[in-house]
């Protein structure tokens, strides 16, 4: 799949699938297309809000202007996040031809 922060920042755009919705104790919930419902926090939640077409590194600097820890704290959690979102089918990973011809 995706082995590393590189590749994912390079070239991939990251997409958010299902929905979300709350528990009967009121617990937030991401659904996948499939219909499996996963219980996460609001940090889950208020992430998987901002996959809407965006790439790593764009959502990473989004996260760093709210967060207080470090660049790499950050971007090692934000990785780790992604895929698991990804495993459970939440949001997409979506590779994107980038065109690095220079025009004349």
């Amino acid at each position: 799949m995706f082995p590393n922060t590189r590749q994912i920042e390079k070239d991939t755009i990251i997409l958010r699938q299902g929905e979300v919705d709350n528990d009967i104790d009121g617990t937030p919930l991401l659904i996948n297309f499939k219909g499996e419902a996963y219980r996460v926090n609001d940090t889950a939640v208020s992430l998987w809000n901002m996959c809407n077409g965006i790439s790593f590194h764009d959502l990473l600097h989004e996260v760093l202007r709210i967060s207080n820890d470090n660049e790499i704290n950050v971007k090692r959690s934000l990785f780790e996040m992604i895929l698991q979102l990804n495993e459970v089918s939440v949001i997409k990973l979506k590779r994107v031809k980038v065109n690095t011809a220079i025009s004349r």
